[in-house]
């Protein structure tokens, strides 16, 4: 009996640094299994997050990095080139900073398209769109173009200000593997904690300016010293100078562990995540700091305040709102009773609602050229 000849998907990503759409890449790949192959390209040249891929199903596409600005129709036509050499069953573009091979493809098209919307960097957010973006985003996703997001927030935007139509909008919600961070999975990692009674606060995520990681030291500087916490970052990014030196003064009281592959044993260590974000759309790590059983401080960016359970919401506040955040840590850090009520809800709730296998099926259904996926299973 003949095999089926594996889907050619080309993806292009704006970053290909270890960011959470990476890494929900780097595990769609695994679990879709050998019916695809995927050619991976990196707008910016930063391929960190190949070291997460199977080589056996993840290849790299190089391709030279283009130049500042608007593209010419030189450029275009590079990019048209590219497209037709590899000859892609479906191509995916992933956020702004590919907008130009989505123009490339739509202009003269050569396969069918998606383009995915994650998020936006420093200079964006869903409440301050630039201009020029917006308008050029009307129309590159106009006519056929399918637009796939991973949040309301961003299905709103979409819908209102980019003016997609609805039967050419989908979103697909993040998800993890639960089992991966359920208790007694994941044995807690060591050298957390300096003593009994100290409360370990973690942050998980790129050291970037949209991050804002200073927001999370300036919330612990605002409590007394006296109370035991300490906080703990996982990642690493271009502001990690900055927030080394921020971190100074407070010596042994804030820890930097870079970027770590033990994530699920970090959080098993850990009492409360926190968030500190200017701008977010469905961060993986809240859903894994959910499933780990942690109640959540964060800023109501994006999906957040919808995503936790409802116990955990009071505890979601907006980022002007740093007297209420570090009141929030403050509370948290003092009744454990309170932390572990929230962090069993939390749990509850990403098993019931965010597991990967929705996910995955969505995307299957996506890369095999079928629209529309299921429906969310977090409602309409």
């Amino acid at each position: 009996m003949p095999t089926e000849p594996r889907r050619r998907v080309l993806h292009v990503f704006a970053t290909f640094a270890a960011g959470g759409p990476q890494m929900r890449f780097a595990r769609l790949a695994e679990r879709l299994g050998d019916r695809f192959e995927h050619l991976v390209v990196a707008v910016d040249g930063v391929t960190d997050a190949l070291a997460l891929c199977d080589p056996a199903r993840v290849r790299l596409l190089d391709v030279p990095r283009p130049r500042r600005g608007l593209p010419s129709p030189a450029d275009l036509l590079r990019l048209h080139r590219t497209i037709a050499s590899v000859r892609p069953d479906l191509l995916v573009t992933v956020n702004w900073g590919a907008i130009d091979w989505l123009l490339a493809n739509r202009l003269r098209p050569l396969c069918p398209q998606l383009h995915v919307e994650e998020g936006f960097g420093p200079e964006e957010r869903a409440d301050r769109q630039l201009a020029r973006r917006v308008w050029t985003r009307r129309l590159a996703l106009g006519g056929p173009i399918r637009l796939v997001v991973v949040s309301r927030t961003l299905e709103h935007v979409a819908r209102e200000l980019w003016r997609v139509p609805a039967d050419r909008l989908a979103r697909v919600p993040n998800g993890i593997a639960v089992e991966r961070y359920a208790a007694g999975q994941a044995k807690p990692a060591a050298g957390l904690r300096r003593g009994d009674r100290e409360v370990v606060a973690i942050s998980v995520g790129g050291l970037r300016t949209e991050k804002n990681p200073g927001r999370l030291l300036r919330l612990l500087s605002a409590l007394p010293e006296a109370l035991p916490i300490r906080l703990v970052f996982v990642g690493d990014g271009p502001e990690r100078p900055r927030l080394e030196a921020a971190a100074a003064p407070f010596r042994d009281r804030v820890l930097l562990l870079g970027a770590r592959r033990d994530v699920p044993a970090l959080l098993a260590a850990a009492d409360i995540f926190l968030l500190g974000s200017d701008t977010e759309q469905m961060p993986l790590a809240v859903l894994e700091a959910m499933a780990a059983g942690l109640p959540v401080v964060a800023t109501a960016v994006g999906d957040v305040p919808e995503m936790v359970a409802a116990e955990n919401r009071r505890f979601v506040l907006p980022a002007r709102d740093e007297p209420g955040l570090a009141a929030a840590l403050a509370r948290l850090a003092t009744e454990p009773e309170l932390r572990r009520r929230i962090g069993e809800a939390n749990r509850a709730r990403v098993r019931a609602v965010y597991d990967e296998a929705r996910m995955i099926e969505a995307w299957r259904v996506l890369l095999s050229g079928g629209w529309p996926p299921p429906a969310p299973g977090d409602g309409p």
